[in-house]
């Protein structure tokens, strides 16, 4: 074999060795990106997954606390035996909230007040809100945490409210937690 034939012969080699480092490069390069990006790329059905399997990483720190599905929660809207208690900042509260709920600030502020009431707590992922209901648990009040918060709220099909108003906007904390389905714009 002539150097030039075994150079032709061995192009189609290197040429498919180029192209699969090519892919693999692309594709860790891809996952490199999806934690940034990643949840543009995925599924409503993939971001509400991935939304239960950080629950229930978080869930640890406050695993004897009551929780309640979402979709459960969402047909106790508007029940006068039932007060949603939004455990976020107010620039997040700003952008929507479950109708009819209070903040942390005006709860916490007569928590009596709503003693005779069944109390439901939730934040963008329900970690902020499961930290308050321990707190709450070892004043001798039981507040039941919406499991996945409001992110799972508006996969469910939840409603959000600015003030009286129903939107389509959800502050969801950081870019981490960008997971609500596509027809929610996400702000943070």
């Amino acid at each position: 074999m002539t150097p030039t034939s075994r150079l032709q012969h061995s192009k189609p080699k290197l040429r498919l060795f180029i192209f699969l480092l090519a892919g693999i490069i692309f594709s860790n390069s891809m996952m490199l990106l999806l934690p940034i990006y990643g949840s543009d790329a995925l599924s409503d059905s993939a971001r509400l997954q991935r939304i239960m399997a950080m629950y229930a990483n978080y869930r640890k720190a406050f695993a004897g606390i009551q929780e309640i599905e979402a979709s459960a929660a969402i047909e106790l809207v508007g029940d006068p035996e039932v007060v949603f208690v939004d455990v976020r900042d107010p620039e997040e509260q700003a952008v929507s909230m479950i109708p009819g709920a209070v903040t942390s600030e005006v709860f916490l502020a007569e928590p009596d007040r709503y003693r005779d009431q069944r109390i439901i707590g939730y934040c963008t992922i329900s970690f902020r809100s499961g930290k308050l209901a321990v707190k709450m648990a070892r004043k001798g009040m039981t507040i039941v945490n919406l499991k996945g918060g409001l992110l799972a709220w508006v996969h469910a099909g939840g409603v959000l409210v600015r003030g009286y108003k129903p939107v389509t906007q959800l502050h969801v904390y950081g870019r981490k937690w960008d997971l609500a389905p596509s027809y929610i714009k996400s702000v943070y």
